[in-house]
């Protein structure tokens, strides 16, 4: 039997821009635990910042979630706006996820430019994985004839 992915979530109060309206933690939570209980997922650890700040490698929630101890196949989100809506400040740290070769998920399927962005990023079909298959592939076998 296959084993379960082990996953770690992430929230933050999210301050909708030109509102008094804020996407409140708890909601978020009870969205990411619905989502692993349909993906079978085991979650780990809900990692959460207190504030808001554009720049999601400024707060500490987000940098004990980059630097979690515990091995795990999937970082969770209610949505990409708990990280960051500029792709600007988002990248630096998807860099730092993508070092941990995990994705990025996001349990809401919203339409903005970033989480299409992000979704994009991360969603890889049976087309895509047999191309980077047969890359590697091919790279392995040049390096063999190189040595």
């Amino acid at each position: 039997m296959k084993a379960r992915k082990r996953a770690i979530g992430y929230v933050c109060d999210i301050p909708v821009n030109g509102t008094d309206v804020t996407i409140g933690k708890e909601d978020q939570k009870l969205r990411i635990l619905k989502h692993a209980a349909k993906e079978n997922l085991d979650l780990v650890c809900i990692f959460e910042d207190e504030l808001f700040t554009e720049n999601p490698l400024d707060r500490p929630g987000v940098n004990k979630a980059l630097n979690c101890g515990e091995e795990f196949d999937v970082l969770l989100v209610e949505r990409v706006w708990a990280l960051s809506r500029k792709m600007r400040e988002l990248n630096p740290f998807l860099t730092r996820v993508d070092a941990r070769r995990v994705p990025l998920v996001a349990t809401s399927y919203l339409w903005d430019v970033v989480s299409q962005r992000v979704r994009r990023r991360y969603s890889e079909g049976p087309a895509e994985r047999c191309r980077r298959e047969a890359r590697a592939l091919a790279v392995a076998r040049n390096s063999k004839r190189a040595a």
